[in-house]
């Protein structure tokens, strides 16, 4: 759910090699998850993480962060970009909503299932 990596994920700049060069590109990223005591179950583990560190063979990952997206032609806000989106029938009726549900009474899947790892 886009509310959801409204709330809990970060971007930031990272450089990636290519073949024609190093390019500036902008990472959505969460906190290492591995650590986490009620790591979700219905999430495959081993896959994420050796021991309490990120894999990083099979994850892309990011100053000990997990890299869950990148942005394409990423750009700061400006005010009416902000408007756009607090005006925005999802983002701005339902996240509200949606990021004020504690924890324990959302039941929507994968966004569920996203916040216990990424929060």
């Amino acid at each position: 759910c886009v509310c959801d990596v409204m709330k809990y994920a970060k971007v930031t700049k990272i450089k990636k090699e290519f073949q024609d060069g190093t390019k500036d590109l902008y990472a959505l990223i969460i906190d290492n998850p591995c650590m986490k005591k009620d790591f979700p179950k219905k999430v495959n583990r081993s896959y994420f993480c050796d021991g309490n560190i990120l894999d990083k063979k099979q994850v892309a990952t990011h100053n000990d962060k997990l890299i869950i997206g990148l942005l394409y032609d990423a750009k700061y806000c400006q005010p009416s970009d902000l408007r756009k989106i607090y005006s925005n029938k999802i983002t701005g009726r339902f996240c509200p909503i949606r990021n004020g549900t504690p924890i324990n009474e959302l039941s929507s899947g994968m966004g569920d299932i996203f916040i216990k790892l990424a929060r």
